[in-house]
């Protein structure tokens, strides 16, 4: 580590968060503990972190042994891959998530409000096992007050694969999710409960009655939505 960005001690606590504490390293982290390894994918849930960033945050996490980097087996380009001394890291980001979401009760600021790492989320933790081993599901989503580039998602399921979609892909839709971006934030997140948010219609639902009652269940919520305080 550079003296210049050291803590100058030998304390093990610093020297370790000199590594895995500087910013944007710890959702870095995230990602890969999640099972990103493509450099694009692990943009889709940093999208306000620079390309050039990325890079630097990767080339520094490879350099302390906390993932491999290789030619990637399928198409181009690189995979970032988690050692075993990343993986040993995932109580920790597990716990500041926790923490998180226990103590940090502000209510979300419209600059947090994000629709890219909000559908990457959701499409990373769909129960698959609600779906047939062989068929097509899609589900349109709007979120009403994202920027219009980013308003309408496509999740597609085609033999309990999970594919997200900017673009419609054409298929016949399915489920129709109409929801505020907050509104449909906070669900994931714990914060207010589905029913709750299609009763006051901030979260609408409209499809075959087989998808509506099925929703609650393929739609896992985020992995710390169970520790928010009441």
């Amino acid at each position: 580590m550079k003296q210049s960005t050291s803590y100058g001690q030998f304390c093990c606590v610093a020297r370790a968060a000199e590594i895995v504490a500087t910013r944007w390293t710890p959702l870095v982290l995230r990602e890969l503990l999640a099972g990103s390894t493509k450099f694009n994918d692990l943009r889709q849930g940093l999208p306000l972190m620079s390309p050039s960033l990325l890079s630097k945050r990767l080339g520094e996490l490879e350099d302390a042994g906390i993932l491999t980097k290789r030619k990637a087996t399928k198409g181009r380009g690189w995979e970032y891959c988690i050692t075993d001394a990343g993986r040993e890291l995932a109580p920790i980001v597990e716990t500041l998530g926790i923490w998180g979401q226990r103590f940090v009760l502000a209510e979300f600021e419209k600059h947090e409000l994000d629709p890219t790492l909000l559908m990457w989320d959701i499409q990373r933790r769909v129960d698959c096992r609600y779906f047939p081993e062989q068929g097509k599901f899609t589900a349109d989503f709007t979120l009403r007050d994202a920027p219009p580039e980013r308003r309408q998602w496509w999740l597609v399921i085609k033999d309990r694969q999970v594919d997200l979609c900017v673009h419609d892909p054409g298929y016949e839709i399915d489920l129709y999710v109409d929801a505020g971006l907050k509104a449909l934030t906070d669900v994931w997140m714990g914060r207010r409960s589905l029913e709750d948010a299609r009763r006051a219609h901030a979260v609408v639902l409209d499809g075959q009655s087989t998808y509506l009652q099925s929703f609650p269940q393929w739609f896992l919520l985020s992995p710390f939505a169970s520790y928010v305080k009441s």
